[in-house]
């Protein structure tokens, strides 16, 4: 039973250590930018099983225009920005002398520690759903599995396709749901993809004439829309709604029916009504300082961050607790701006009221990403 009480000794100030647990998208920035937390004086440490995933390409890597190996990013080349990368994996958690032990047997002890650890899929969340013929998530090793699976069959002009529904609200559903349409396009063939969400809207966040455009542009791609659905359970092929309407489905892509990374219930954090861990503005556990999750809902957020804005907020968080001084976080247009990859060449970004469509959106993005990812592996 491990002790869970945060230590209230001081360390020495030499050389204390951020440990970072876990290969989201928030820690794959903070890799990026080590450097300035190495500048404070501290020793900064990944410990990560798997490499990282760029998340801006998963959705272009179903959909055909990127391989597995473009998306993944090697976890070591934190050491270009002065962190040092352990493949492994944590097993025991002591938060009273802060201290993990990873397989192996071996212990870091660590004055912060930062958890940015993908969820996994709730098994119990949909009753039957493990009996269909294939159930993946959005990770990569997942998304590259329903692509060669798809392409397979895509590639037989006589195969019978199958039926895809995806399980995914917001932007990262829409994304995955566009490439579908579009790896079936680049065969010459209509790939029968519905999209089941719980919103109003396929973008909540966008005004009402991007939304309408969005719609209309994916239904003449033959995608089926299912909003304001919940599926309710999955039986003989088929997903039962909560209207009583069924969707035929032999592949099913979950998003939005997952728990926590078990590694997280390791450190015996309480969690609220609604299954968060109180967080303060700045993703710091109120349970225990020493403990940043890149995953919840900072507090005194009406709405949620776009992915840009938590990385920055979490890495701006962390050069705060090292460096001992606390700043405005100011983000940049980068930040802000959502775009997404629709697999058509003509992409849409938008910003609260303001949006925009086309080609040149894509080329935008395109180099966004492109710099980003050239940044973190030393490539500039």
């Amino acid at each position: 039973m491990p002790n869970t009480q945060p230590s209230s000794s001081d360390r020495p100030p030499e050389g204390r250590h951020l440990i970072l647990v876990g290969n989201g998208d928030s820690h794959l920035h903070v890799a990026a930018h080590a450097e300035r937390l190495v500048q404070h004086g501290a020793r900064v440490t990944l410990v990560t099983q798997q490499d990282f995933a760029f998340s801006d390409w998963l959705g272009g890597m179903l959909g055909g225009e990127w391989q597995r190996d473009d998306v993944r990013l090697p976890a070591d080349r934190i050491a270009v920005h002065g962190g040092v990368h352990v493949r492994a994996d944590v097993t025991q958690v002591d938060r009273r002398q802060r201290r993990i032990t990873l397989t192996g047997g071996r212990e870091l002890d660590y004055d912060w520690l930062s958890l940015d650890l993908p969820p996994v899929v709730d098994e119990h969340a949909i009753p039957g759903f493990y009996t269909a013929q294939g159930v993946f998530t959005a990770s990569a090793d997942d998304l590259w599995q329903l692509r060669q699976q798809l392409e397979s069959q895509l590639a037989g002009a006589a195969a019978r396709l199958p039926r895809v529904a995806l399980l995914a609200g917001g932007p990262n559903g829409v994304e995955l749901a566009a490439n579908l349409l579009a790896l079936g396009e680049r065969y010459g063939r209509r790939l029968p993809v519905t999209l089941i969400a719980n919103d109003r809207k396929l973008l909540p966040g966008a005004c009402q004439r991007a939304n309408r455009w969005l719609t209309q542009r994916l239904h003449r791609r033959g995608l089926q829309l299912e909003l304001v659905a919940t599926a309710t359970r999955y039986h003989r092929g088929q997903l039962v709604l909560d209207d009583g309407s069924v969707v035929d489905a032999n592949l099913l892509v979950v998003t939005d029916r997952l728990k926590p990374s078990p590694t997280l219930e390791m450190f015996g954090l309480a969690r609220d009504e609604n299954n968060a861990i109180d967080v303060d503005a700045k993703l710091r556990s109120r349970q225990d300082p020493n403990l940043f999750l890149a995953g919840e809902k900072p507090a005194g957020r009406s709405e949620g961050l776009t992915t840009r804005e938590r990385t920055a907020l979490l890495l701006a968080s962390l050069e705060a607790a090292v460096g001992g001084e606390s700043r405005a976080l100011r983000y940049g247009q980068s930040e802000r701006w959502k775009a997404l990859n629709l697999g058509d060449l003509r992409d849409i970004a938008w910003r609260g009221p303001l949006w925009c469509r086309g080609r040149w959106v894509r080329r935008w993005k395109h180099r966004r990403d492109r710099r980003e990812v050239a940044h973190y592996l030393g490539d500039c």
